[in-house]
């Protein structure tokens, strides 16, 4: 954990306070998959979107008959009737290899080895199709059994989830340097991973990540949430009790992001810091889908950790279980 001797704001902060910035931006709150955004400060996401729909209804004409080719009377009259009828599955198209369904894709294991930046871009690119393509099959599978509402739910929140996608990694990477094309290419991957994991139901283990004093967002090591939002942290400065300002960084994915300060924390083993907030106060604040928010907390106690010479403690992202831990 490096400190610095001052607080130093991170690039596309809004206004400065006490070694942090805070950056807010506008952006349009939608869904993702058929997983609630949630909407307290308790919560780690933010509200979803309303879906939309897409069932429709038909009714059955009733048979007429003409003046000189009347048909024969059957016994009752036909009536109209209605009913809704199933939306049909919309698998995800790519932006980066559009005129298809997303499919499974061979490449190397590697991607970070291949020898050109277009090599190492396509690579990322075709294991983010694989992993969409596994998506699409979760999806899918119990989609029939779905209620026309809840199937059109469910495509709505995938095609916002899409749509996010892009931006939240472009905000994280916008250097204007080649290593952009590389770290966005890597970081839809990092997307798509996240939800294969959440639409299968399954529980990630805690990420552990580089801790920063880097003002450079590239540098951030971030953490993909389950709906699609990036977490990272910068170690602003060091306090005069010997802690630490942590700037927290959060990018929110598709249903936005509802920021919980006791979600963030320093923990090792048994010791724990929850920090005092620096005002203001973001308990609460409600980040929009494909914006930036920055908030900090300052960890004072960190000399009370018994095993503070030891590299086991670090800031952790805890919206249940410990999700992320930066070291």
């Amino acid at each position: 954990m490096g400190q610095s001797g001052r607080g130093r704001p991170v690039n596309g902060g809004g206004h400065a306070r006490t070694g942090v910035k805070v950056a807010l931006a506008t952006a349009s709150a939608v869904g993702i998959g058929l997983l609630a955004g949630c909407s307290t400060a308790s919560s780690s996401t933010g509200t979803s979107a309303t879906p939309g729909t897409t069932a429709t209804a038909s009714a059955a004409g009733s048979a007429s008959a003409g003046a000189s080719t009347a048909a024969p009377a059957t016994s009752g009259s036909s009536t109209a009737s209605s009913t809704a009828a199933a939306a049909a599955f919309v698998p995800i198209t790519e932006p980066f290899d559009p005129g298809h369904a997303a499919r499974a894709k061979p490449g190397p294991a590697d991607c970070a080895s291949q020898q050109t930046t277009v090599a190492i871009e396509q690579c990322y690119e075709d294991k983010t199709e694989t992993a969409d393509a596994a998506i699409d099959a979760a999806q899918q599978a119990g989609f029939a059994s779905l209620t026309a509402a809840q199937q059109a739910a469910m495509n709505a929140a995938d095609s916002a989830w899409l749509a996010a996608r892009p931006t939240v990694c472009k905000q994280a990477y916008n250097t204007g340097g080649t290593i952009d094309g590389i770290n966005i290419a890597s970081c839809l991957l990092d997307e798509s991973t996240a939800r294969l994991d959440a639409v299968k139901g399954i529980t990630r283990p805690e990420a552990v990540l580089k801790s920063t004093d880097s003002t450079m967002m590239s540098d951030v090591s971030w953490y993909t949430t389950p709906e699609g939002s990036r977490i990272g942290m910068v170690d602003t400065q060091g306090d005069q009790t010997g802690g630490v300002i942590i700037g927290w960084i959060v990018i929110a994915g598709a249903n936005g992001f509802v920021v919980n300060p006791a979600q963030f924390r320093y923990s090792d083993g048994p010791f724990t810091d929850t920090g005092i907030i620096e005002q203001p106060d973001p308990s609460g604040h409600h980040v929009a889908a494909g914006s930036q928010y920055q908030f900090g907390i300052d960890y004072s106690r960190l000399q009370s950790d018994p095993n503070k010479a030891t590299t086991t403690g670090g800031f952790v992202y805890a919206p249940g279980s410990p999700a992320a831990i930066w070291r």
